[in-house]
């Protein structure tokens, strides 16, 4: 079972699966951060890795934007060869790749055909053993109501709804 310890997280359901993600804190606090408050602020964005514990995959480092990403209000190209330098160093050390973040000006983010194609892309392009791609975008409303966090295969993808947060 997929027990929440002391600091804030957000838990979601895995379908049918019996598996939890969770986002924990110090990802929540950094996605906080990055929000587009001001209609000034390019989108943000970058890459989410964490661990497998049984049942439970945690999110534990979010990690972007970096320089040498495209930003615009409403547009975020990240730099992949800096993606796959950062995904190799931080496997290193323990993390695992399971997706990627971005923002929207939107209280309630919801995703573009843009990210649902790059997303799909991703997913057949890359070499790995997951069985989908996280993709978490960040909105201006506070989690867990501002966060649209989804699953995306090649060819499919489904939305997890926060279950709970304490």
């Amino acid at each position: 079972m997929c027990f929440l310890r002391r600091s804030m997280s957000i838990r979601y359901s895995i379908g049918e699966s019996g598996q939890f993600l969770t986002l924990e804190q110090n990802v929540l606090d950094y996605f906080v951060g990055w929000r587009q408050l001001d209609k000034k602020m390019p989108e943000a964005g970058g890459q989410l890795f964490g661990v497998v514990e049984g049942q439970c995959i945690k999110v534990k480092l979010a990690t972007g934007p970096r320089r040498s990403d495209r930003r615009g209000r409403f547009f975020f190209i990240a730099d992949r060869l800096s993606e796959r330098r950062e995904i190799s160093a931080l496997h290193k050390s323990g993390l695992h790749y399971f997706g990627d973040w971005h923002t929207h000006p939107q209280s309630i983010p919801t995703p573009s055909g843009t990210d649902l194609s790059s997303m799909a892309d991703l997913f057949a392009r890359s070499k790995h053993d997951l069985n989908a791609f996280l993709m978490v975008i960040v909105g201006t409303a506070g989690p867990p109501k501002g966060l649209h966090v989804s699953l995306h295969e090649a060819s499919a993808w489904s939305r997890l709804e926060a279950e709970i947060r304490v």
